[in-house]
């Protein structure tokens, strides 16, 4: 009935309305994507590896739908593939809305036996593989069905791509503010995606029950160049955009890290530069389809549209760094959170969308093979980003470094200016063209600072000759120098030393609470004042640290020599430093602690809400002995009430200053007397610590106290931060 009265509705609009139908499948697709990457980091970590397998399975299994959704495309009528266009969209929705289910409360039974990046990979492609095949499948389907003519194929294919692209933007756009996301949590995200795909399906087929375009036969539309050589051969092109797919993802990655440090990363930072970054490139996808007839040589245009690319790739970051050393903190909050955003991503990435439509106009030749070269194509150029993602965020970010890595990838596109001037018809052209491209490169080259200090320090607001950054794939450390020396982790500040008296409490004052804390674990090291206070009680025989942010280790190990604390953190035996995902670790570990304390981020940062859950207080409870104690900066009032709905014995540990206070966790009662705290304080070898941090440290025991008024009503789920629905990280920032 329903699809009977859609059919009556949709009769007279036919073929535009599966453009909206595919508009409506790319928001969707976009927030599985988000939503599943977040989801089934609860379980594999947010590491760099974790992160880097779950994305590359995702988009595995989406080139794997290309190249089966082409061959299938090619041997169905046109209303046969939008027929099976239909069905896998009523697929899709279906996994979707079941896929709660299978990616959370199912992979818990068998993440334990994931071991390696192999395995976890593989396990990843499996679980993904069904919804992510069938949404790579939909493109050369929907396009078969679709095309009539050869002369239509790349018009109508980029139009279809255009607004499956600017859907997935409106896809990200709902993934990045409180008003859809931080209302109904993941779970309600993916269910408003899976009503998104059966509503496509569903309107698909009553559009399918309009349809009256018989098979086309064939048609040839030439050769794609006036000569008949190996550049008219689809494989070249279909090479040649994999090679443009690795670029152009591995740039993506190197603009993100670079603009999530100016907007000081939320949960919803990803989400808003992806929005703006599908924005122009389907915007780019669909100027490119009504450009594409009309283009004599796509062949030269596309690789000049490429030396463009790589152009316009070193001019944002160039003038934001200009800016930032020319007009320092002037209007710097409008321009990091909006201009710096548009100057880095808009151009090229409008070129990038123009492209599309020019490489199906030169590799599908003719309706009769129009999946076939479709599907290859977009294989090719999910490959490449593939390889292009993995290959940056794991070897060239972490030898090069941001700037150097920004130059190597921009200029690889610029020197396909010289293949477009040998593709020009005069020698005296082709001479001017390649000058022209080499004097542009050279010039660039020279503009942008690629040293670490001189590229960072502008958009840290640091001077260069105090600032000392060390990246790899996990994140960008910072250590500027001074009184205070500060630590920035993603350009935003995090602790100092000298150590806080509150950062050495986080980590002293539980392991004093606690008869016998012989097996300790911190959970953040920041610049180690939470690592250290614990150090300083010598009845802690084990102490292991995890720290997701490996680049903070090799930063604090340069200051040896210089800071009493930190050579008493790396000369003793008792510490392990691992750099792991804190809430992985505890997932993968079987062993238990007398003392669990964690140094983590703010409640509004990106995925901090995964540390912050009652899941992950459940977990921490789980990984304790009996009597153990668990300890955390009182991040928010929610905190509170989310760690007393896992443990039954909470306080707070107050002292004297504002929002400065500890959270104190354990399945048995907890004495504060301050008594029992003075002598086992007095059991410290006293010289550890400077003699003024000794008598704050001395002079805070003796007033903290325990309160736990706050656990004076009823604490329901609605009320406290769970996994899928971390109400403080998804608030209104």
């Amino acid at each position: 009935m329903l699809v009977a009265t859609l059919h009556a509705y949709l009769m007279p609009f036919g073929r535009c309305t599966l453009y909206g139908v595919f508009f409506a499948s790319g928001a969707a697709a976009l927030i599985f994507q988000v939503a599943w990457q977040r989801v089934l980091s609860l379980h594999a970590g947010m590491d760099l590896f974790a992160a880097t397998t779950v994305v590359a399975a995702f988009m595995a299994g989406l080139g794997m739908g290309n190249l089966l959704g082409g061959s299938i495309a090619d041997r169905l009528t046109p209303k046969g593939a939008v027929l099976m266009y239909a069905s896998a969209e009523l697929l899709i929705g279906s996994f979707g809305w079941l896929s709660i289910w299978l990616l959370y409360k199912q992979y818990a039974t068998f993440s334990p036996y994931l071991h390696g990046n192999a395995s976890a990979f593989l396990f990843h492609f499996v679980l993904l593989s069904i919804p992510t095949t069938l949404m790579g499948a939909t493109l050369p389907l929907l396009s078969r069905g679709v095309v009539r003519r050869s002369s239509e194929i790349a018009p109508m294919v980029g139009k279809l791509y255009g607004a499956n692209t600017l859907g997935a933007a409106v896809g990200a756009m709902a993934t990045a503010g409180w008003w859809i996301l931080g209302r109904v949590g993941l779970e309600g995200v993916i269910q408003i995606a899976a009503c998104l795909n059966l509503g496509s399906g569903l309107l698909a087929l009553s559009i399918f029950r309009t349809t009256d375009i018989a098979a086309q036969p064939a048609e040839s539309s030439g050769p794609t160049t006036p000569q008949a050589t190996s550049l008219s051969r689809p494989s070249h092109w279909i090479i040649l955009y994999g090679f443009t797919g690795f670029v152009s993802l591995a740039l993506e990655v190197v603009w993100f890290r670079l603009l999530n440090v100016l907007m000081y990363s939320t949960t919803y930072t990803f989400s808003r530069l992806l929005a703006v970054y599908l924005i122009f490139f389907g915007f780019g996808v669909l100027a490119g389809s009504y450009l594409s007839p009309k283009v004599r040589r796509p062949e030269r245009l596309f690789l000049w549209l490429q030396f463009a690319i790589g152009l316009a790739a070193l001019v944002g970051p160039l003038l934001v760094v200009k800016y930032a050393e020319g007009v320092g903190q002037a209007y710097w909050s409008h321009f990091r959170n909006l201009v710096a955003p548009l100057l880095v991503l808009s151009i090229p990435t409008f070129l990038m969308g123009l492209c599309f439509p020019l490489m199906e106009r030169l590799v599908a030749e003719n309706v009769g093979t129009l999946g076939k070269r479709t599907g290859a194509l977009l294989f090719s150029n999910t490959a490449g980003a593939v390889l292009g993602t993995v290959i940056t965020g794991f070897m060239l970010l972490e030898f090069f470094g941001t700037p150097k890595t920004l130059l190597v990838l921009s200029l690889s596109l610029m020197l396909l200016g010289f293949y477009a001037a040998s593709l020009l018809d005069r020698g005296r052209r082709r001479l001017v063209a390649a000058v022209f491209v080499l004097s542009v490169t050279a010039v660039l080259s020279m503009a942008l600072p690629t040293k670490g200090g001189s590229f960072w320090a502008p958009l840290h607001g640091a001077d260069p000759n105090r600032l000392t950054i060390v990246e790899d794939g996990t994140c960008v450390a910072g250590l500027v120098e001074g009184e205070p020396t500060t630590l920035l982790v993603s350009g935003e500040p995090q602790n100092s030393i000298p150590f806080s008296d509150f950062h050495i409490r986080l980590g002293a004052v539980p392991a004093l609470l606690h008869s016998n804390p012989q097996d300790v674990l911190v959970i953040g090291l920041g610049v180690g004042s939470t690592l250290y206070g614990i150090s300083l009680d010598r009845r802690a025989s084990s102490i292991k640290c995890v720290e997701i942010c490996a680049g903070e280790i090799p930063l604090l190990k340069g200051l040896r020599g210089n800071v009493p604390e930190l050579d008493q953190i790396f000369s003793d035996p008792r510490i392990r430093l691992t750099v792991q995902d804190g809430r992985k670790f505890l997932l993968d570990t079987r062993s238990r602690f007398d003392l669990i304390a964690s140094d983590t981020l703010l409640a509004r940062s990106s995925y901090s809400g995964s540390l912050y859950s009652v899941e992950f207080y459940e977990l921490v409870r789980r990984r304790l002995k009996p009597g153990g104690i668990f300890a955390q900066w009182v991040a928010s009032e929610r905190t509170l009430q989310t760690a007393s709905y896992a443990f039954p014995h909470v306080f707070v540990l107050r002292g004297p200053e504002i929002r400065r206070d500890i959270l104190v966790a354990s399945d048995s009662p907890v004495e504060v007397d301050p008594k029992i705290l003075a002598k086992r304080f007095a059991q410290i070898k006293r010289q550890q610590l400077r003699p003024d941090a000794e008598r704050r440290l001395a002079a805070y025991l003796r007033t903290a106290f325990g309160d736990n008024n706050f656990r004076n009503s009823p604490i329901t789920l609605e009320q406290v931060n769970r996994d899928l629905f971390p109400r403080d990280e998804y608030g209104r920032w």
